[in-house]
């Protein structure tokens, strides 16, 4: 077991190094150190970040790891998130870095890695006492305030069931408006209507629940809670929503030499952005229509240390994501007016076939959850075309948002998707993927999935019992059922040559006639 470490955290604004050792349930802090950079303001308006930046980094990050190295650490992590993401030549950016930190890798977190670390980083700072994974009754909110994004989750009953993201940050935001700023007088207006416009999607689901607890995380949460009158470092604090209300009226009126000059505090970055985070809060409160909220630090760098080392709660937080991943399906599901009963059947026939083929597909736990999903998820695109409803379907299971699902699972789930459709065409022929091992994969989750909707094709659920096994190189599924199984019979016949192209196992199905 690793008992000290070192995390370098590539941000937008700042490269971070914190200094780690394992303690019993805790991890004790031994150093930190902070180079200020400006990553993010390239990425989000160039595209690109300039190799001359890179070269600097580089003797900043060689520099961090000598620091580490005195500490005896055995192992020292670099990642980064948004900046390094959606720079265009991140690829030669990183492989510079290798190469001039003696072939250290940067490990790039995407979205929802950063969204659902920051998440649980929030639970785990502040769940003691609010005790939010465990809530029943009131409807609740996660928020993340980050340079280059926001991210909502909303709760039910201490589950992510919605989760968003807006491209919305404080910092990218500045850089987007930076040349109408210095030329409005009423900025702060015209910044309202921007950030009305880019969350709508957001908002509208707001507006759906009666929010009675919100949480937002930021990096600028010490700053604020200063501002609002508190004068010690906290893991949490929290604000009265008027006296919020009354700090944006006094900051929002004032340039970056006013803010600097009245609150000494600030440094020039901060200044420069606070207007943009506290216009980003003041929506989200004006949204949910809190009389208090909570506001949670964001260190990714400390985050990342809690979950990558630490073993405390790191099991029922992973769970309650996935958990939140379920559920965000169903949601999704539902906002598409798809049919529950036949998609909580169709989960329940695949999931028994899944299992029973464990020693043929040697899937694990977690593709057994995306296939779960993958029964809410799979006619969502039926609400915009019926005829090609498989289409549809694939797009938006890759384009929405699901907690927990990073971008390349979401590709898997939509081949699958578009493999399955109605017409039970072969799934090797229309799996449209360069990845040999993504494409056995939608192989083997297409091909039981197939065979799972065709048992509740007239989508009345008429299998009474149900029960599987193989032998002999056949999926022998026996249901009881007392009403016509005549279209079942039908379509597993008609779709069961895709399990045997995949499996080399061939179905056969044996009714058993019971009264209904």
């Amino acid at each position: 077991m690793i008992k000290r470490f070192s995390v370098i955290y590539i941000g937008s604004i700042r490269c971070e190094l914190i200094v780690g050792q394992r303690g019993k349930g805790c991890i004790k802090i031994l150093d930190r150190a902070m180079f200020p950079i400006n990553f993010g303001s390239q990425s989000f308006t160039k595209g690109e970040i300039s190799f001359k930046s890179v070269y600097a980094l580089c003797q900043t990050i060689n520099e961090y790891i000598e620091m580490s190295k005195t500490y005896g650490v055995e192992s020292i992590k670099i990642f980064g998130t948004t900046a390094l993401r959606e720079a265009r030549n991140r690829l030669y950016i990183l492989e510079q870095i290798k190469i001039n930190t003696g072939g250290y890798e940067v490990e790039i977190l995407d979205k929802e890695e950063e969204t659902h670390l920051i998440y649980r980083h929030m639970v785990l700072k502040c769940d003691p006492e609010f005790n939010i994974i465990n809530e029943t009754k009131e409807d609740q909110m996660l928020a993340s305030i980050s340079s280059g994004n926001v991210s909502v989750a909303l709760l039910k009953n201490g589950v992510i069931d919605y989760h968003q993201t807006a491209e919305l940050g404080y910092l990218k935001m500045k850089e987007i408006l930076k040349s109408i700023e210095e030329n409005s007088e009423r900025f702060e207006t015209l910044l309202m209507e921007f950030i009305s416009i880019n969350t709508q999607d957001i908002v509208e689901n707001i507006r759906k629940r009666r929010i009675k607890r919100l949480f937002v995380s930021s990096h600028e949460v010490d700053v604020i809670a200063q501002l609002c009158g508190y004068t010690t470092r906290q893991d949490y604090y929290v604000i009265n929503a008027e006296d919020f209300g009354k700090l944006c009226k006094v900051a929002g009126d004032l340039t970056v030499n006013q803010l600097l000059k009245k609150y000494p505090r600030l440094d020039q970055s901060e200044a420069e952005t606070l207007n943009h985070t506290l216009m980003l809060y003041l929506k989200l409160l004006a949204e949910t229509g809190v009389e208090t909220f909570i506001l949670i630090p964001m260190i990714i760098g400390d985050a990342f240390l809690d979950f990558e080392f630490q073993i405390t709660k790191k099991q029922q937080l992973i769970d309650w994501i996935e958990e939140g991943s379920y559920l965000s399906a169903k949601t999704i599901g539902k906002k598409y007016h798809t049919s529950h009963r036949h998609s909580e059947f169709v989960e329940k026939i695949s999931l028994k076939i899944f299992d029973s083929l464990k020693k043929y597909h040697q899937l694990g736990k977690r593709e057994r959850q995306l296939l779960s999903m993958l029964c809410y998820l799979m006619e969502v695109g039926s609400f915009i075309d019926h005829k090609n409803f498989w289409v549809q379907s694939r797009y938006i299971i890759e384009t929405t948002d699901i907690i927990g699902v990073n971008q390349e699972e979401k590709a898997v789930m939509g081949k699958v998707v578009e493999a399955v459709k109605t017409n039970f065409i072969k799934v090797e022929e229309k799996i449209h993927s360069s990845d040999e091992k993504e494409h056995l994969l939608v192989a083997k989750l297409a091909a039981i999935l197939k065979l799972a909707i065709a048992l509740d094709k007239s989508y009345q659920q008429k299998i009474q019992n149900l029960h599987c096994h193989v032998s002999d190189e056949k999926l022998i599924i026996g249901v009881a059922t007392g009403k016509n199984f005549q279209l079942e019979e039908y379509f597993f016949k008609a779709s069961r040559t895709t399990m045997e192209n995949v499996y080399g196992i061939k179905p056969i199905l044996k009714i058993k006639r019971v009264e209904s």
